[in-house]
C-alpha cells in the first residue's frame, strides 16, 4: 500500500487548484462549510421538533376526543336505560298518566341508583310536568322545560333542582288523542351537567384547550370552559382557524365531542425547547472556531516539515521494496511446504484407506470359518470398519484433507447399508443437505448413523413385513440435525430411559445403541429418542467443534 502512496512532491504539482492551495486557506473554507451545515441543521431539527409538536398536540386532540365520545355515550345509555324503566313506569299504552306517591318512590329510587342523573320526570303531551322524581313532584320556580321531539328521543339542556342538566327525553308510547299524531306523554331524565364538566376538567390534556358537545348545527350543548376559551385564559377556542380542533361523533346521538387545542399553547412549549437548539449551534460553531485555529496554526507547520516527510517517504519504500521481495520469497517457501504436507496427507488418508480395506478382507475370510451367532457381531465389526473406510476414502478425495462433505458419506453408507443389511427390502430414503464437517466429528457421527440405519433395517420390520426407514440431514437453529426414522414395530413398552436403554436386537444391538450414545457425546451431539408409529433418532448436531462440547463438560 505504501508503494502505491502519491509522493508529496506529487501532490505539490498536482493539477486540481485545491491541492495548489495553501491549508489555511483550505482550513478556513472548511470552517465556514462547517458553521453553515451546524446552522442549517439546527434550523430544520428546530422546524422539524415544531411539526412533530402539533402532530403531537393533535394526537393528543384526537386520544381526548375519544375519551370524551366513549364516556359521553356511555352516559347516555345509561340515561336511556333509565327513561325505558320510566316508560314503562308510565304504564302501558292508553293508560292515564300516573300520579301516585308509589309511582313517585319507583322514580326517585331510580334517579338516585345513578348517581350523575339529577331526576326523572313524567311530562304530558303539552310538556307539563305530571310526576317526578322530586319529593314535592313539582319543578320548582325557574326550572327549564326540555324541548321535546314528537316522534324520537330528544338531548337538550336545561335546569332541574336548580341545576344545569343535559335532558334527554323520550316518547310515551300511545298516543293522547285515539288517531293524533302526539305522543300521550314523555320520559324526561336530566343529567348533571357540572359532573360531566368535573370529569372534562379533569383531564390533563398538557395544553390550552376546550372540550365540548355539539349538536348537529355546531352550537353547543357543554362546553368547558363555559367562556368558550382555552383552560390556560387564551381566546384559541372562540374560532382561531389555526387552533387544533379533533371532532368524535359521540354514538348514535347525532352529536359530536369536538377538543380543541390553541396553537399558541402548542409553538409556545416549543419555543421553550428552542434553547437547546441554539446552544448545540453555539457549541458546535465555538468548537470549529477552535479547530479551525489549531489546523491553521498546524498548517504553517506542514510546509516545514513536506522536504523531510518526503526524504522519510523515500527511504520507506525503499525499504518496502525489499521487505516485500523477501516476504514474497518466504511465501512461496510456505506454499511448496504446504503443498508437500498435503500431498502427505492424501497418502496418508489413502494408506489408512487401503489397510482398512485389508483388514475387512481378513474379517470376512475368518467369518466364513465361525457359527452364525459369531459372525453376527463379525458383520457389525465388519460394517464400522467399512464406514470408518469410507471417511477416509471421501477425506482422501477432498479438496481440504482435513474437512469433507457430510451428505456425500451418508449418500455412500446407507447405499451400502441397503445392499447388505436389508433383509425384508425394506425403502430407505434419504434426504441430506450439504455440510461440510472436519474429520474428528465425521467419524463419530458417521459410525453413529451406520448403527442406527444398520438396526433399524434389521429389526425394524421382522417377518418380512415392509418399511420405509427415513434418513433426513436439515439445517437447525444452532447446527445441525440428524435424524434416523421407521415406521417399524417400534421399541418394546417396558424399555428403560434412553440413556441406558438396550435395542431392539438384544445384547448385540443394546451394544450398538450404548455405541451411539458415546459416539454421540464424543462428537458434542445431543441424542433423542421417541416412539411415532415406529422410532425417531434425533441427533442435535452445535456448531462448536466437538472438542469446545467436550471442555464445556
Amino acid at each position: 500500500m505504501v508503494a502505491d502512496t502519491m509522493p508529496l512532491r506529487a501532490l505539490r504539482s498536482h493539477p486540481s487548484p485545491l491541492y495548489r492551495l495553501p491549508g489555511s486557506a483550505l482550513v478556513l473554507i472548511a470552517c465556514t462549510a462547517a458553521v453553515l451545515l451546524t446552522i442549517g441543521l439546527s434550523a430544520v431539527f428546530a422546524w422539524r421538533d415544531r411539526n412533530e409538536a402539533i402532530q403531537q398536540a393533535t394526537g393528543v386532540a384526537g386520544n381526548i376526543g375519544l375519551l370524551v365520545a366513549e364516556h359521553a355515550s356511555r352516559l347516555f345509555e345509561s340515561g336511556d336505560l333509565l327513561l325505558t324503566q320510566t316508560a314503562t313506569l308510565a304504564g302501558p299504552a292508553g293508560a292515564p298518566l300516573p300520579d301516585d306517591d308509589a309511582t313517585r318512590e319507583r322514580m326517585a329510587l331510580l334517579a338516585t341508583s345513578a348517581p350523575h342523573v339529577v331526576g326523572l320526570e313524567i311530562r304530558d303531551a303539552s310538556g307539563a310536568l305530571r310526576l317526578a322524581s322530586r319529593t314535592d313532584g313539582r319543578a320548582p320556580g325557574g326550572d327549564t322545560q326540555p324541548a321535546l321531539t314528537a316522534t324520537k328521543r330528544a338531548i337538550g339542556d336545561g335546569r332541574m333542582d336548580g341545576r344545569p342538566v343535559i335532558t334527554l327525553s323520550q316518547p310515551l308510547p300511545g298516543t293522547d288523542t285515539p288517531g293524533a299524531g302526539a305522543p300521550r306523554g314523555w320520559a324526561v331524565a336530566g343529567l348533571d351537567a357540572r359532573a360531566l364538566r368535573d370529569v372534562y376538567r379533569s383531564l390533563d390534556v398538557g395544553y390550552g384547550h376546550s372540550i365540548a358537545l355539539t349538536r348537529p348545527d355546531g352550537t353547543a350543548l357543554l362546553r368547558e370552559p363555559e367562556s368558550g376559551g382555552t383552560d390556560d385564559g387564551s381566546n384559541a377556542g372562540a374560532g382561531r382557524a389555526d387552533d387544533i380542533m379533533v371532532s368524535r361523533p359521540v354514538g348514535d346521538t347525532g352529536l359530536s365531542a369536538v377538543v380543541t387545542i390553541a396553537t399558541d399553547s402548542v409553538l409556545t412549549r416549543w419555543s421553550e425547547r428552542l434553547w437547546i437548539y441554539a446552544a448545540f449551534a453555539a457549541a458546535a460553531c465555538a468548537t470549529v472556531a477552535v479547530i479551525g485555529a489549531l489546523a491553521i496554526q498546524r498548517a504553517r507547520r506542514e510546509r516545514e516539515a513536506e522536504d523531510a516527510l518526503q526524504h522519510a517517504y523515500d527511504t520507506l519504500e525503499e525499504h518496502v521494496h525489499q521487505r516485500t521481495a523477501q516476504l514474497e520469497r518466504a511465501n512461496a517457501q510456505l506454499e511448496l511446504a504446504l503443498t508437500d504436507k498435503e500431498v502427505l496427507l492424501k497418502e496418508v488418508q489413502h494408506r489408512v484407506k487401503n489397510n482398512l480395506q485389508v483388514i475387512c478382507s481378513l474379517l470376512r475370510l475368518q467369518a466364513a470359518r465361525i457359527d452364525e451367532r459369531a459372525r453376527r457381531g463379525f458383520d457389525e465389526s465388519l460394517r464400522r470398519i467399512q464406514t470408518m473406510s469410507l471417511l477416509h476414502e471421501l477425506l482422501h478425495r477432498s479438496d481440504e484433507p482435513a474437512h469433507l462433505n457430510f451428505a456425500d458419506a451418508l449418500r455412500q453408507m446407507c447405499d451400502g447399508l441397503v445392499r447388505s443389511d436389508n433383509p425384508t427390502a425394506a425403502r430407505l430414503e434419504l434426504e441430506a443437505e450439504d455440510w461440510i464437517i472436519d474429520a474428528d466429528r465425521a467419524t463419530p457421527l458417521a459410525i453413529a448413523t451406520s448403527e442406527l440405519v444398520s438396526n433399524a433395517l434389521l429389526h425394524a420390520f421382522p417377518h418380512g413385513h415392509p418399511g420405509t426407514v427415513r434418513v433426513v440431514l436439515e439445517g437447525a437453529e444452532n447446527g445441525m440435525r440428524l435424524i434416523v426414522r421407521d415406521d417399524g414395530v417400534g421399541l418394546p413398552a417396558g424399555m428403560p430411559s434412553q440413556h441406558k436403554r438396550p435395542s431392539r436386537g438384544g445384547a448385540s444391538s443394546g451394544l450398538g445403541l450404548n455405541l451411539v450414545q458415546a459416539l454421540s457425546h464424543q462428537a458434542g451431539a445431543a441424542l433423542k429418542i421417541e416412539r411415532d408409529n415406529g422410532t425417531i433418532f434425533t441427533l442435535s448436531i452445535p456448531n462448536q467443534p466437538a472438542r469446545h462440547a467436550k471442555s464445556a463438560a
